[in-house]
């Protein structure tokens, strides 16, 4: 008698992700996680004014707001790796961005647990519907 493999889909952009399980369906449905990324995505603004009449100006460390933006990106895949720890043994991950990269990293990184990576795909935003969809078809084409 084979296993059943607990497949699982992922789609992702830097401002959230949608957990998509196929092993955890009710009556047809797999329930679907939504995750906020929390990443802050703006532009280095602001400073500090000087003390004395055109005096050198404090600024906005670009380093900082790149230490703070790479903090926040681990602290988004964290999260989005602890609805799949250990459940999923296939993933497929899809979405617009560059953040599905950046979790596939973080997937290699995990020392305990190893789940395979099918596919990397780009992806437009999708409804909730055409998400799921997307990720029976993948799985039921293999």
């Amino acid at each position: 008698m084979t296993e059943v493999k607990k497949r699982t889909g992922i789609w992702l952009d830097y401002k959230e992700a949608f957990v998509i399980p196929l092993f955890d369906e009710m009556e047809g449905k797999p329930v679907i996680r939504h995750i906020e990324s929390e990443i802050d995505t703006g532009v280095a603004k602001g400073g500090i004014a000087p003390k004395v009449p055109y005096g050198p100006q404090g600024g906005v460390s670009e380093r900082e707001m790149l230490d703070r933006r790479k903090h926040q990106e681990k602290v988004y895949f964290e999260k989005i790796l602890k609805e799949i720890d250990p459940v999923t043994d296939e993933l497929f991950i899809f979405g617009p961005a560059e953040a599905k990269l950046g979790l596939k990293k973080a997937i290699d990184q995990i020392k305990h647990y190893h789940p395979v990576i099918v596919e990397l795909r780009t992806s437009n935003k999708l409804t909730r519907n055409q998400m799921v969809a997307e990720v029976r078809k993948f799985f039921t084409e293999r």
